[in-house]
């Protein structure tokens, strides 16, 4: 391997790590103030960056929001991968989607940041591709692989596999916005017995 492969790829290397270390700043401080009430300037702070390396990776303060969004949906999209790949039934599919939706984000700093971060969480979501993917994969699992009748109509599976997406980290946010303690196993099952009787009847 020559001398410049291996500078260029401490050098990816090295800019993987430092636009990993924002992220995780931002998270910190996103569950701590919440996204209107940081700044470009509290991510350099903490990072002990050059305000122009900040740009490198990010235009602005949103698109890193977003990017954390999508960090979050990525695990996502591989956990309903998984459980796709380990369930041969509707009632386990669902459970098994929802409790490792509910354990991802189960963690103290994530309750905070989905508590004080409510509507910008909801708006990024909704925009990200990988959500669509999401979607789009319940669609094709519920109307083929899993062999749901209960609807059949297109949109109706579309329209299902939104409030697939979107009850979890709606009941989510109740809970914790409220005196409501409850598991993820609790929330999880709540969720399967609730769609479950919906798909089946």
């Amino acid at each position: 391997m020559k001398e410049t492969e291996v500078t260029l790829g401490k050098r990816e290397i090295q800019k993987q790590q430092a636009r990993e270390r924002i992220l995780d700043e931002a998270l910190n401080l996103f569950s701590e103030r919440g996204l209107e009430k940081t700044t470009v300037a509290d991510i350099v702070e903490r990072c002990q960056i050059a305000r122009g390396t900040f740009y490198n990776y990010f235009p602005d303060m949103n698109a890193l929001f977003d990017a954390l969004i999508d960090q979050l949906n990525l695990q996502v999209v591989e956990a309903i991968q998984h459980t796709r790949n380990n369930t041969s039934n509707l009632y386990d599919y669902l459970y098994g989607t929802f409790k490792s939706y509910f354990d991802l984000i189960g963690s103290e700093q994530m309750v905070q940041f989905h508590i004080v971060n409510q509507a910008h969480i909801r708006q990024s979501s909704y925009q990200s591709d990988l959500i669509k993917v999401i979607v789009k994969n319940l669609n094709r699992d519920l109307k083929s692989d899993l062999n749901v009748r209960a609807f059949n109509e297109k949109h109706e599976f579309l329209l299902l596999s939104y409030m697939l997406v979107g009850a979890p980290p709606e009941l989510f946010l109740a809970t914790h916005t409220t005196d409501i303690n409850l598991t993820s196993e609790q929330l999880a099952t709540f969720l399967t017995k609730l769609f479950y009787k919906v798909l089946v009847e």
